[in-house]
């Protein structure tokens, strides 16, 4: 996979003004990390310019000369999360103990840690679901980590000897959507049988992508 650049240095994609100096860095990512807390609290909707610049202890000119409004506000924190997640899931099969463990194991180690990611940024989520609602196109960026992870599967299933077509290669895209979808809904919407940091949880997610893949657990 290419290198990720993380969003902070990302050319400008009209969403947020380019932050170069060392302390324009800092401010934005201290924005950042309060809007996000924030929209968790609040939602999208709820929530104001005033209150994200309070809880990052700044001024409100300084998130205006940032970002142009709140709805910019969202897709540069997107554009930092995916960033983000892209090079974690790239990091997650670098690691010579994907060719190594059962596959339940890093099935449930993969589930394990994007369930641990999810929840650190719960206010993404549920401010991407309120916009969804509302008709704004937000999901380009969250299909394309989709396809990210999807595809690194089958080139592990490959790595480690498992024939893989068409037919795979779609069912691991779907597997990995269908294990987000069920991650997301039990952070938004309240446990079901599990909570989400349950490992028992975990187990089950692991099992769906064994058993979907028709590979041995």
């Amino acid at each position: 996979m290419d290198k990720t650049i993380a969003a902070a240095d990302a050319p400008d994609n009209g969403w947020a003004r380019p932050a170069y100096q060392e302390r324009s860095r800092q401010q934005r990512d201290r924005l950042m990390k309060a809007g996000e807390r924030v929209f968790a609290e609040l939602g999208f909707w709820q929530a104001h310019v005033a209150d994200i610049a309070r809880r990052a202890g700044c001024s409100v000119g300084s998130f205006y000369r940032r970002f142009q409004d709140k709805e910019a506000f969202f897709y540069a924190l997107q554009a930092d999360m995916a960033a983000h997640a892209e090079a974690n899931i790239a990091r997650f099969f670098d690691d010579p103990a994907c060719r190594e463990e059962p596959l339940f194991d890093v099935f449930r180690r993969l589930i394990r840690n994007t369930s641990r990611t999810m929840k650190g940024i719960e206010g993404y989520y549920r401010a991407l679901f309120e916009l969804s609602l509302r008709g704004q196109d937000v999901w380009p960026m969250m299909r394309r980590i989709e396809i990210i992870e999807a595809g690194l599967i089958v080139e592990l299933l490959k790595a480690r000897g498992v024939a893989v077509d068409e037919h795979k290669r779609t069912a691991a895209h779907l597997a990995i959507r269908m294990v987000h979808g069920q991650l997301i809904s039990n952070m938004l919407h309240g446990p079901g049988p599990f909570t989400a940091d349950d490992p028992r949880l975990h187990d089950e997610l692991a099992h769906l992508l064994t058993r979907y893949l028709q590979l041995d657990a």
